[in-house]
């Protein structure tokens, strides 16, 4: 349909000539067509340039709950060849001052129930100007000028700026050109969810994310069919959801599926539309039960912000339970040691990756270029990610090289923790970490949200660990938690945990419990 295009600006030209009437996007009982998206980001764009002065090159950053305005604000920008600054409003304070003086934004679109944030930190703010959605709103509706904007813009220019979720210092603004998107929505197309008209994507991951945004919305303009926008992740209205819109593919991140099979039966769930559902990290526990209870099929893939959001991707007709697939065709993918050597099959190091086709993944991070160095060595891309390919070309996450933990000389994954702790029929969460053990190294700390603080047994826990892990694994610290400390994404914050240390956690060792080390 669209193998040319090779900017946002021209994709939303090509949609408003070929199919103008049909339906491109579902918000709750909002409908717009695809020459309605083309026509409400022609007003955008003219009164960004006619009140604002916005041009070629700005940023702008938003600061909005997912709803139909982040995509024609998002797309009117694109036509005037400005870039787009889509902000995690989950951020406060330091963090959110960091981001909007760093990303250079000349103006700033907030919804109305984050002023309060940009007011807390308002005298600190220098040549930002504050504009509240529904002004802005009331303005472009009104914009007498709705003629089509030609701004020159190439595959190469900066669509956005998206910072980091910060889960490790500070955060980093990835640039990402046009072209990132329209091949990452071909990709999701073509290869990770083979998506026809007849589909209709669901999507209710934050659109200030690169998976919502390259992934549901460029998917679905570049087939052509409808997206159905959730304001956020319920799981107890998710299947509802999905029945309102009739969805057939949807995307996970994060814990979503974990979530979602430790629900209660609903009546929504049963015949649901559902067909597919393409993500990263599925616990291979549950993987076959999610499919068979809901009645799909899981697409596993990985990626990150500036690999363009998914570098590899599982085979549709060849899906390997817990692989996180092979490399998409704009890239090449390796797993190196710390001597930057190519390892064998079977043996664990860093996922690197090497963009094959010019202007698909990032352009590096906005004012550090020797942060951008440092991941960039040789032409390829350091993921920090520890994994394996096996000798049919198969790629398997490990973990995050920061989150690895040390025990006694053994390396071990928070992850492979984590997905067996998420078993236990109480558990509804975890996050494993180290702590500093008195012998040296670390010992492993669990951090859990369960389904019951008053009836939970430490002891069987244990028990439990120690029945389907490595006894180094077993963890010595429990703690109890209502929530875990998230990014707006669902990855936790890690390092917020670890700044904590053992706390007051329950510790084995403390309470006499020993493992049989056999």
């Amino acid at each position: 349909m669209a193998h040319q295009l090779k900017t946002i600006p021209e994709l939303l030209q090509h949609n408003s000539n070929v199919i103008p009437d049909e339906l491109f996007l579902m918000f709750y009982e909002k409908r717009y067509s695809f020459g309605d998206i083309d026509r409400l980001s022609n007003q955008v764009a003219n009164y960004f340039a006619h009140q604002f002065g916005i041009k070629k090159g700005d940023h702008i950053a938003l600061i909005l709950k997912n709803c139909p305005e982040y995509l024609f604000i998002w797309f009117g920008l694109a036509k005037l060849g400005a870039v787009m600054v889509p902000i995690n409003h989950h951020i406060k304070g330091d963090s959110l001052q960091y981001i909007l003086t760093h990303s250079d934004s000349k103006l700033v679109i907030v919804d109305a129930a984050f002023l309060d944030q940009l007011k807390a930190i308002n005298t600190d703010l220098v040549d930002i100007q504050i504009i509240e959605l529904g002004d802005f709103q009331a303005g472009y509706e009104s914009e007498s000028i709705h003629r089509q904007v030609i701004t020159e813009v190439d595959e190469s220019d900066p669509m956005s700026i998206i910072y980091t979720s910060g889960t490790t210092g500070l955060p980093k603004g990835v640039i990402l050109p046009h072209y990132s998107y329209i091949n990452t929505g071909m990709s999701f197309r073509d290869s990770m969810v083979q998506a026809t008209k007849e589909d209709v994507l669901y999507t209710c991951l934050p659109l200030f994310h690169c998976n919502a945004q390259q992934l549901s919305v460029m998917g679905a303009m570049l087939t052509g069919c409808p997206l159905a926008l959730s304001e956020r992740f319920s799981a107890s209205k998710f299947w509802q959801e999905i029945q309102y819109y009739q969805a057939t593919v949807f995307n996970y991140i994060g814990s979503i599926l974990t979530v979602l099979y430790k629900q209660p039966f609903s009546e929504y769930e049963q015949n649901n539309t559902v067909t597919r559902t393409f993500g990263g990290a599925a616990p291979k526990e549950i993987w076959t039960e999610f499919e068979e209870r809901f009645e799909l099929k899981i697409v596993e893939g990985y990626g990150l912000t500036e690999t363009a959001t998914v570098c590899l991707c599982n085979p549709k007709g060849n899906i390997r339970v817990g692989s996180i697939g092979k490399p998409l065709p704009n890239v090449d993918v390796k797993i190196v040691d710390e001597n930057e050597r190519d390892v064998l099959p079977g043996e664990e190091g860093e996922i690197i990756v090497k963009e094959l086709v010019p202007n698909t993944i990032f352009k590096g991070y906005y004012k550090m270029p020797q942060k951008t160095q440092e991941v960039m060595k040789g032409g390829w891309f350091h993921t920090g990610d520890r994994g394996y390919m096996d000798e049919d070309g198969y790629f398997y996450f490990k973990d995050r090289i920061k989150d690895c933990i040390r025990y006694r000389g053994e390396n071990i994954s928070s992850y492979e923790i984590e997905r067996i702790v998420n078993k236990h029929p109480q558990v509804k969460e975890s996050a494993a970490i180290g702590v500093p053990s008195e012998l040296g190294e670390e010992d492993v700390k669990v951090v859990l949200v369960v389904e019951d603080e008053s009836v939970f047994d430490y002891v069987e826990f244990i028990k439990f660990c120690e029945e389907r892990m490595a006894y180094y694994m077993v963890p010595r610290y429990i703690e109890l938690r209502s929530f875990l400390p998230k990014t707006a994404t669902e990855r936790v914050q890690k390092f917020a945990l670890r700044k904590e240390g053992i706390g007051s956690a329950w510790d084995r060792v403390r309470e006499g419990v020993k493992l049989n080390r056999k």
